[in-house]
């Protein structure tokens, strides 16, 4: 008979579950050994908040389901930020962790903890099967709810007396999703119509619809609108250098549809004067997705529901072509895209390396490689690779605003995409949250050239100390040059380099791009502040 660990690794493994990052504690190893027999490869980390992000970045690439597996206790709660990370940014994972066995509940087990509690409120769906009979269907409606409506996290915690224990269960076959429903032709005839009679029309989506992670999607609605979609999937919401001057067509739009994003302080709802007065908005979401306000100050909104966000995206595409739709006037797609595509200028520093030169430099070698992926891990000097890089895929530190979690964003990706070159960019204070992942880059031997943007402070938080309280009080935010991140890199089997400002950083980057394997790119730069047309308020 076969254990109730064999019967679960076996069915996700029958799900199409091919790799799980996990980091190994006592009451997960029955599931360890069940890997053998079902040929899962395990990503083993150093940290459990790295297992969970390296899941996030695999899912978002790979367009998969991407499974973390954490112990008990510290395990679980070290999973919990990164976990709210996926939430955020709308990613299909399934958490699974172990957990104090069920006959030593309230006696004080080793590592007792109520999980669940902890999980729900940043989870789709939580659960703890009292039984080895309901771990399967458990299983199953985490992954259905992870995959449906709007994707996102779900968390199975798994009592170690019910690993350990042989059972009849028999592996669950396939999973079978219901297919992908749209709007209802109601509403849809209401958003054509109010389509038609705008002149100034945005579409706007989050990060569930991102080109990265739809790109058919967004092709054909772009097409058919003949006008680009804007998706706003960052945490400093309009003041993200990568959409540009994105607030002066956003006054100037007489029509707002939120295709899957909420209606939250990053669409410029919050904030007086970003937004005409009176301007029509629909809202369009998934069943499962939070309902916005009936209305923000002086915007009202119209709610709509629909079960998928790319099937109501293709459905727009093709009732507005079928119909002929003349979606706005003939200068505003022009102005839209001069609008997003705006950058400030920027002046020279008196230090070194300006991050903008820096930019240009990691552009041309974005360019040369066959198969990039860009990944932006938050902070300032980010700012300026987003404003200045682009790439046919990408993915960013997302609407959560965490920081740190680069590196196990970049090996995610390398394993969803093992032939992709990855092009990670950080800055020095992020640089150190997983830096002993690098480790599990080169146990990998993932294909990843980082640049860590190094001035020596937290630059994001100076900012925010000088606009807010004058250049005469930056405090605490410094660090320094005793840091070597190219020494620790190549110490953890990676390759290293320090670019000072007058070293040759083509070279290095060209160098970096040979190697097969990870590479660090210590490169200093001036602490400059990110070109931001709007400051950044909450």
């Amino acid at each position: 008979m076969s254990s109730a660990s064999s019967a679960l690794i076996q069915t996700l493994a029958n799900k199409g579950v091919e790799v799980i990052f996990s980091l190994s504690g006592n009451q997960i190893m029955p599931l360890y050994d069940a890997c053998i027999d079902a040929n899962i490869r395990i990503i083993h980390t150093r940290h459990e908040g790295a297992a969970v992000y390296m899941a996030e970045a695999y899912a978002q690439l790979s367009g998969k389901l991407g499974v973390a597996l954490v112990t008990a206790g510290p395990g679980l709660l070290n999973a919990v930020s990164a976990l709210y990370s996926a939430a955020r940014s709308e990613t299909p994972i399934l958490l699974i962790s172990g957990d104090a066995g069920f006959g030593m509940d309230g006696r004080g087990g080793f590592q007792e903890l109520d999980q669940c509690a902890i999980t729900a409120p940043i989870t789709k769906y939580s659960a703890r099967p009292e039984n080895a009979a309901a771990i399967l269907s458990d299983l199953d409606n985490c992954i259905a709810t992870a995959l449906g409506g709007t994707p996102g996290p779900t968390h199975l915690a798994l009592a170690f007396d019910l690993l350990s224990q042989t059972t009849g269960l028999d592996a669950a076959k396939n999973l079978s999703l219901p297919p992908a429903s749209a709007m209802r032709q109601s509403d849809l005839e209401t958003v054509i119509k109010a389509i038609d009679a705008a002149k100034h029309p945005l579409i706007i989506t989050g990060p569930q619809a991102n080109r990265t992670r739809q790109p058919a999607a967004n092709v054909a609605l772009e097409a058919a609108l003949g006008l680009p979609i804007i998706c706003l999937e960052s945490a400093r919401g309009l003041s993200d250098s990568f959409y540009g001057d994105l607030t002066t067509v956003l006054k100037s739009a007489d029509l707002i549809i939120h295709l899957g994003k909420l209606a939250d302080y990053s669409t410029g709802l919050h904030a007086r004067g970003r937004i005409t007065k009176g301007t029509p908005i629909i809202s369009i979401l998934t069943e499962d997705q939070t309902a916005p306000m009936p209305a923000h100050d002086d915007h009202p909104i119209t709610l709509m529901r629909t079960g998928n966000i790319p099937a109501s995206m293709n459905q727009l595409a093709t009732a507005i072509t079928d119909q002929k739709i003349t979606v706005c006037d003939a200068d505003w797609p022009a102005a839209v895209t001069a609008s997003i595509t705006r950058r400030l200028a920027w002046q020279a520093g008196d230090q070194g390396r300006h991050p903008a030169a820096l930019t240009a430099q990691l552009q041309f070698a974005i360019n040369q490689a066959a198969s990039p992926i860009l990944i932006a891990d938050g902070g300032e000097f980010c700012q300026w690779v987003q404003a200045g890089c682009i790439a046919p895929r990408r993915m960013i530190n997302g609407p959560s605003g965490a920081i740190g979690g680069g590196i196990a964003y970049a090996i995610g990706a390398s394993i969803a995409c093992p032939d992709a070159e990855i092009f990670l960019v950080m800055g020095d204070g992020t640089a150190g949250f997983y830096l002993g992942e690098i480790h599990t880059a080169v146990r990998t031997n993932a294909n990843i050239t980082a640049i860590i943007g190094n001035d020596y402070r937290w630059n994001a938080e100076v900012q925010i100390q000088i606009d807010t309280y004058g250049p005469d009080r930056v405090y605490g935010c410094d660090l320094d040059e005793k840091a070597d991140y190219a020494a620790a890199a190549i110490g953890l089997g990676a390759q290293g380099q320090n670019v000072g400002p007058d070293d040759d950083l083509d070279a290095a980057l060209r160098t970096a791009s040979a190697f097969q394997g990870p590479t660090v790119l210590n490169v200093l730069i001036d602490g400059q502040a990110a070109p931001k047309f709007i400051p950044m308020k909450l």
